[in-house]
């Protein structure tokens, strides 16, 4: 993964923003997006009932009703955010979805995990937004296991049935099985199936 961004001009509007323009995240569209998902996701933090929690997420997100997602959930835009059947993202996510993020079927994510697609950034709140920022898409493969307090960074991708062990940083992209972990996190071994 690099730092680059998009070469074309800035951003007026959230959907330009997605395609990894730079964009000012103080202006008055990106605040907006941002002011409707803090709402929502204070809605959706509050409640306890499944059925409603599903119907907010299929609502809301791009998944299936088979996703959980606990509380306390944070995400930037909740606009950019597409999530695989059987996916489970633990207690105390933050999602920076300034280009679109992707995870597979049956994604496991542990408690305190960060997935930003914002370059250089991984907080929400407008103290850390920089004058003008850009964005890269991230993409999780299927059955990919994200210990607890890992950060998955932007442009990263990680191919199936990988591991990602907790507390790892994720600057650059991992392959499909494979079990990597550190600061930053490199590949530790490749998983190989046993046969029986």
């Amino acid at each position: 993964m690099t730092d680059k961004v998009s070469n074309s001009g800035p951003a007026n509007s959230v959907e330009e923003m997605t395609s990894g323009a730079p964009y000012a995240p103080a202006d008055a569209p990106f605040e907006q997006a941002r002011r409707v998902a803090r709402q929502w996701c204070i809605s959706y933090n509050q409640l306890t009932a499944p059925q409603q929690r599903q119907a907010m997420l299929t609502a809301q997100l791009q998944c299936s009703g088979s996703v959980q997602i606990e509380s306390t959930l944070q995400i930037e835009y909740a606009l950019n955010c597409f999530i695989g059947k059987g996916s489970f993202i633990n207690h105390n996510a933050t999602i920076v979805d300034v280009c679109p993020i992707k995870l597979g079927n049956q994604v496991l994510i542990g408690p305190n995990c960060i997935i930003s697609s914002a370059v250089g950034r991984t907080q929400i709140w407008p103290e850390y937004y920089p004058p003008e920022e850009a964005g890269r898409p991230v993409s999780i493969g299927h059955r990919v296991w994200i210990g607890a307090n890992s950060t998955i960074c932007a442009g990263v991708t990680i191919g199936d049935n990988a591991v990602i062990g907790a507390g790892s940083l994720v600057t650059h992209d991992i392959p499909a099985n494979a079990i990597a972990y550190g600061v930053p996190a490199t590949v530790q071994r490749k998983i190989t199936q046993k046969t029986q």
